[in-house]
């Protein structure tokens, strides 16, 4: 966070720089942030860093410990369990009404990528991380982004944010048998988007959110004891 800011809008960088350290865990759960140490690193005053804090409370990365201050909010399985709640809600909606909308030549697209990425891993592969974003990026992000339904797409992308905080703190337990599980899940869905069966690619993104809320318990569980 040591570069200065040279964007006309302060607020909208200074969230943008505080988030990516709290999605990286630069800023770590529990850590207390330092207004004034954090607007002396960015060379800025402290309006726009409290404006900036007070959009990232309001999404759930931070919140207000009365007369101690402001602390990134803390990871649990409880939190883990309630984004894939509303993400089970909401995706088999967004990709059901997708299905129809999704051009060929971008479906086409989807499965080089899904092909792509299926090729590249091996039992040795180290990157499962970068991986399940970028499936996550490719399908999920087109899905959204043919819903017609614009708060839909920025609820369901920040909850996907929200998971990949978790998704980078367990990277280390993540492996190649969690990368193909992710890799057959997703490409059922794009395999029933390529069909146009919107009530069967709904079935497959429910089933996905289900495995994939699973997985990720269990590794965040074994993550914490570690």
């Amino acid at each position: 966070m040591g570069n200065k800011i040279s964007r006309v809008n302060l607020t909208e960088e200074i969230y943008r720089i505080v988030k990516e350290d709290i999605l990286t865990h630069k800023l770590k759960s529990g850590e207390k942030i330092n207004i004034d140490q954090l607007a002396r690193a960015l060379e800025v005053s402290n309006i726009p860093i409290r404006e900036a804090l007070s959009r990232l409370q309001s999404e759930g990365y931070l919140n207000v410990i009365p007369f101690k201050g402001m602390f990134v909010n803390m990871m649990s399985v409880k939190e883990l369990d309630e984004l894939f709640e509303i993400r089970l809600q909401l995706e088999p909606l967004a990709v059901e009404k997708a299905a129809l909308l999704i051009p060929d030549e971008t479906l086409e697209l989807l499965q080089e990528t899904m092909n792509s990425i299926q090729t590249q891993q091996s039992p040795k592969s180290t990157n499962c991380l970068g991986s399940i974003k970028e499936m996550n990026m490719s399908l999920h992000g087109t899905i959204l982004a043919y819903c017609e339904n614009t708060n839909l797409q920025n609820l369901v992308r920040g909850y996907i944010e929200q998971i990949q905080r978790y998704l980078t703190y367990i990277q280390l337990n993540l492996d190649i048998n969690t990368t193909n599980e992710e890799w057959s899940e997703h490409n059922a869905v794009l395999q029933k988007l390529k069909q146009r069966d919107p009530k069967g690619a709904s079935e497959a993104m429910s089933k996905h959110i289900m495995n994939s809320r699973k997985r990720t318990n269990a590794h965040f569980m074994e993550a914490g004891s570690n």
